[in-house]
């Protein structure tokens, strides 16, 4: 190994090969560009000199060279040493494909998409095992998509799609003894040394377990307390014991369900029972546990009850209900529940029936939050509606309370309240492993500040949530928590990948799953600065089917803000309706929302809605704003189609939205870009050239800069008319605009210049300046800038906050359309750009000082106090930055000058 990694070093760095460790260091030294040594399948070296070679030119430490290691299990590597502080491990989990994964890789990589039930059927069986999930490609390559399709949805335990792979390698090196531990132990989930002494009769299974592991062959979680076998090897060998003698295969399977039994392990004994169909030992043992056979997560093998079996036994009948109550098929779940009582008078079976009909009623379309546990049936009231109601007379007694307590919070927008609950419940896996789990999906999604969080600690903390509900028998929370994994990149593809998941639910009669996991796509995508109008419209009427009146009240704001963010014309419209429904449902959080929809789309009142915006939220409890995660979008006007001159002026061009909902436009001729420049001065060009407004009247030149601070946008010829000609009356204030708009299209395009279609265009009665493409235009600059700094701060990354910030503070270089005055079309415009470049500014002092500049810090707040002289933040800014910077003269001379702009307002300095 030592001379393959010197011989490739002096390659590197057209060296001789070194002969000793002292020389290899020194040759890695030179590397001037990243240099890999990879070794796999490093545990075949274990116990060889090799093991402690490959140690020590690791500890070789140059910072351009990099060891990648691939190991069946951990090597016998001081990771603790000071030289391998970089050092990081990946696991088998790791690695593991999710659903969403693999859906991605037989449809892009593979080019075989496979069906919905073709995914989750092959995640299920493959556990995502990469070797597992090419050999099942190379297996079925030749086959056509139909055939495909048809293998994945069928794959079981009996395929032999990977029989030869693990026996040639993953099993080699084993011996009959241990084959055969791994063939009777495959029907347990978790293996330990007693259970296999019981079923072997022998008394050294301990040391064949570690010598297994050693191999790789199978993994613990806790120093050797239980083991697991990988969930494809423990299909194939599953398949071995179907093909025993029939009375052997019983032998085994009811002697380790007796064995499960006397550990309590009940459900697990069941399942194995169920997989052979044994239904008449099933029915004993159920007599015999009774409802400890039928606990949450339990209960899964009763999917597989046929239909000859399910009529005359209750017991069996209520394992079924709490199935279908685990699975989320809360309807399905109440009608299994309410047969029991006709098939026994056992005071027991008949009291946890009852338990499970009114939970499923409580969840069925249309139920009544009545007769339920109190928790279930308070948290079902807050998502009616109201849902500080349930919280102020909730009083935490026990575990589930923290969750059902924590939720509503969480229902009415109060995170600060939430969080801190949820995390107790969270803690608590041991208690009640359901609840836990719920908890930690929660503060998955929900207990990050705002948009941009961690993205790879959220997938994993989701990943986490979905391995351990399945392994646990929460099949709903399982199915959620995959269809949240795949909406959380926020991209359209992670929505496709979503809605299998949601199609998957609809499939199963989940319509929670469904409209939860739809909600849990739509917020990924409002998180990413995007959103879906029709998809916020469908997810309403999924919640008002559900009776979900306070996350309809989400949804409706949500809508309001996307539509409102998009200048849509029925945006005052939908901001109305979504502010009356948030306090009608009293969904606080809703409500804020509803006020910064409000805001987007009333200019004049901007500044005092956002205000209230904010002051709700932060009563509510609500941390963060999801009013800034949306960039200010205008409409972008689709340029018309090549059409004759003759009918060119009076064809009225569609709108194309940035939602994106529309068709695509036909071909069409080139529109010619535009340079708007609304910041410090008014300037305007063509093509980069600039537009001769020479010979444009006074009042058309107005027009022209009315249009252009609404480039792409509609703006209603009466406001035209009626700022620029209020004393006319109507008709001649409309001919005077008709006249300006055709000498302004004149400018635009200049008699004898060819190519392109029009710039100022028509649309009913209204007018737009149309952006094509390589168009700049520096208020929407301004505004990308703002939002892109909002993300990168929400993600913690100072460097691009600062340089995003700094863009914007550099675009502002005076207000807007300063030439037009004091005139009201423009002041409420000029003043909000006054006051976000004022506190991008502020923002881009704090920035820079945590990143230790304190001399671009000084600049910028310097800058901000330059843009508004009233702003307190910036004062204070500049005097810290002047102190860190070591220059008390200038702070004092800043203070002075903050203490004479707080006594010009009447305030006494402090």
């Amino acid at each position: 190994m030592f001379s393959f990694l010197a011989c490739a070093l002096g390659a590197a760095t057209e060296r001789e090969p070194a002969s000793s460790f002292t020389g290899l260091a020194s040759a890695a030294e030179l590397l001037d560009r990243h240099f890999y040594f990879v070794v796999d399948d490093f545990h075949l070296l274990a116990g060889t000199s090799l093991e402690e070679e490959l140690e020590q030119l690791i500890a070789i430490n140059s910072q351009h060279m990099h060891f990648l290691i691939g190991s069946r299990h951990f090597p016998r590597i001081n990771m603790a040493k000071s030289e391998l502080r970089n050092a990081f491990s990946v696991f088998g989990d790791d690695l593991r494909f999710r659903d969403y994964e693999i859906e991605q890789l037989f449809r892009t990589t593979f080019k075989r998409p496979l069906s919905v039930h073709g995914v989750s059927n092959v995640a299920r069986v493959t556990d995502g095992w990469a070797a597992a999930l090419y050999l099942f490609h190379l297996a079925t390559t030749n086959r056509s998509n139909v055939e495909r399709r048809r293998a994945a949805e069928s794959l079981n335990h009996t395929s032999r799609f990977a029989g030869d792979y693990l026996v040639k390698h993953f099993l080699a090196g084993t011996t009959p003894d241990m084959n055969r531990l791994l063939t009777v132990t495959s029907l347990l989930d978790f293996i330990t040394p007693s259970r296999c002494d019981a079923l072997l009769e022998r008394h050294d299974s301990r040391a064949m377990l570690h010598k297994l592991e050693e191999l790789g062959i199978i993994s613990t979680d806790d120093d050797g307390a239980t083991y697991r076998m990988p969930k494809v090897l423990r299909l194939y060998l599953l398949a071995g014991i179907d093909e025993m003698e029939p009375e052997e295969q019983v032998g085994l399977r009811q002697r380790t369900a007796a064995l499960l039994e006397r550990e309590g392990e009940v459900g697990e004994g069941l399942r194995i029972l169920a997989e052979s169909g044994d239904w008449e030992s099933i029915k004993l043992l159920l007599a015999r546990a009774g409802g400890s056979a039928l606990q949450p997560g339990r209960c899964g093998w009763a999917a597989s009850i046929p239909d000859h079996v399910m009529p005359d036994d209750a017991w069996v009948v209520a394992a079924r209900s709490r199935e279908m109550l685990d699975d989320g098929r809360a309807m399905a779940a109440e009608g299994a529940a309410a047969r029991v009582r006709d098939l026994t008078t056992d005071p027991e079976c008949l009291r946890i029936a009852n338990g499970l009909r009114l939970t499923a009623a409580v969840w069925s379309v249309g139920g009544e939050p009545a007769g339920a546990d109190y928790p279930v049936r308070n948290l079902r009231k807050a998502i009616r509606g109201n849902p500080r109601s349930t919280t102020c007379s909730s009083s935490i007694k026990g575990h589930p309370e923290y969750l059902f307590t924590g939720l509503s919070f969480l229902l009415a927008g109060d995170q600060r309240s939430a969080l801190p609950l949820l995390i107790q419940c969270a803690e608590r896996l041991d208690l009640d492993p359901a609840a836990a789990l719920a908890a930690q999906l929660a503060l998955a999604v929900f207990g990050h500040d705002s948009a941009g969080s961690d993205s790879w600690a959220t997938a994993a903390e989701v990943d986490s949530v979905q391995r351990q509900a399945e392994r646990r028998g929460f099949t709903w929370l399982g199915r959620l928590a995959g269809g949240i994994q795949a909406a959380l990149p926020g991209t359209p593809a992670a929505a496709v990948a979503a809605n299998s998941v949601i199609a998957a639910c609809e499939d199963r009669g989940d319509e929670w799953g469904a409209a939860l996991i739809a909600a849990g796509a739509v917020l990924l995508r409002l998180r990413t600065g995007a959103a879906d109008l029709g998809q916020l419209e469908a997810l309403a009427k999924r919640f008002r089917r559900l009776s979900a009146g306070t996350l309809e009240a989400w949804t409706y704001s949500a809508e309001a803000l996307v539509s409102a963010n998009l200048d849509l014309p029925c945006a005052p419209e939908d901001a109305q309706s979504a502010e009356a429904f948030a306090r009608t449902a009293s969904v606080p959080g809703a409500l804020a929302v509803a006020y910064a929809a409000m805001a987007l789309h009333k200019p004049e009142e901007y500044p005092e809605l956002m205000r209230q915006a904010s002051e709700t939220a932060q009563s509510a409890g609500l941390v963060c704003r999801p009013w800034t995660w949306l960039a200010p979008c205008r409409h972008e006007l689709v340029p018309p189609p090549s059409l004759p001159p003759a009918v060119a002026s009076d064809y009225e061009p569609p709108i194309r939205h940035s939602d994106g909902n529309t068709e695509p436009t036909p071909e069409r001729a080139r529109l010619p870009s535009l340079q708007i420049t609304c910041l410090g001065e008014f300037a305007l060009s063509r093509e980069k050239v600039p537009v001769d407004l020479s010979r444009i009247r006074p009042q058309a030149r107005t027009v022209l800069r009315i249009l252009c601070l609404n480039a792409g946008r509609l703006v209603h010829r009466e406001r035209l008319a009626g700022i620029l000609w209020p004393d006319l009356d109507a008709p001649a204030a409309l001919h005077a605009l008709q006249v300006s708009v055709s000498c302004l299209r004149g400018a635009l395009q200049p008699e004898g210049v060819s190519g392109g279609g029009q710039l100022l265009v028509r649309q009913g009665a209204a007018y737009a300046l149309v952006l094509g493409t390589g168009s700049t235009f520096d208020l929407a600059d301004f505004d990308q800038s703002l939002h892109a700094a909002s993300l990168a701060k929400s993600a913690g990354d100072s460097l691009s906050t600062a340089q995003q910030l700094r863009h914007a503070v550099e675009l502002y270089s005076g207000e807007v359309l300063p030439e037009d005055g004091p005139a009201e079309w423009v002041s409420d415009v000029r003043e909000r750009y006054r006051q976000r470049a004022a506190e991008a500014a502020a923002t881009l002092a704090s920035v820079e000082l945590s990143l230790g500049n304190t001399a671009a810090a000084t600049a910028a707040a310097t800058r901000s106090v330059e843009i508004d002289p009233w702003r307190d933040e910036s004062w204070r800014t500049l005097v810290e930055t002047f102190q860190r910077l070591g220059n008390p003269a200038a702070a004092q001379r800043a203070q002075r000058k903050y203490d004479r702009m707080l006594n010009s307002l009447g305030v006494d300095a402090e």
